[in-house]
């Protein structure tokens, strides 16, 4: 049980880490840094890898004592193995801490969307290819608009 604890008090501490990266990952997006982007993408892949080994690690434990790494299997363990619940209470932070992360990852992926989105539209406007939009003519029918579409250079 103190490998366990001990690996589970890794995975808390990589768990904040990872939280504190991608809240960096959210400032780089927004303030559109490459570079700082790019090394900050490298250190939450860093921070991943440690996390799923030392899953891993747990998950072996938690099987070799006769349970199965669910939530089900894990309240068995920690009723089985962890009389102070000091376990039970770490591995609720990292839950906790994991499931900010996905909340802020998710974030970040959609700041990346709709910047790619404002890219793609401002890169169809310069091309003169305004797209699907629809105009509607002197009768108030609608008329696809890109028909008469010019680039920046020809308005």
């Amino acid at each position: 049980m103190s490998q366990f604890i001990q690996s589970l008090e890794c995975s808390v501490q990589l768990s904040l880490q990872l939280e504190r990266t991608l809240l960096d990952e959210t400032r780089a997006i927004e303030m559109r840094d490459p570079d700082d982007l790019l090394r900050v993408v490298a250190d939450k892949q860093n921070l991943v890898v440690q996390l799923e080994a030392e899953t891993g690690k747990q998950k072996q434990w938690v099987e070799l004592a006769g349970h199965t790494f669910t939530p089900v299997g894990m309240a068995k363990f920690f009723a089985s193995f962890d009389q102070d619940r000091r376990s039970l209470d770490r591995w609720s932070s990292l839950r906790e801490s994991i499931a900010r992360c996905d909340r802020l990852n998710q974030a970040n992926a959609r700041l990346i969307e709709r910047d790619r989105q404002r890219i793609n539209l401002t890169l169809r406007i310069l091309s003169g290819d305004d797209g699907f939009s629809t105009t509607y003519n002197l009768r108030g029918s609608r008329e696809p608009g890109g028909l008469r579409s010019r680039s920046i250079s020809q308005a």
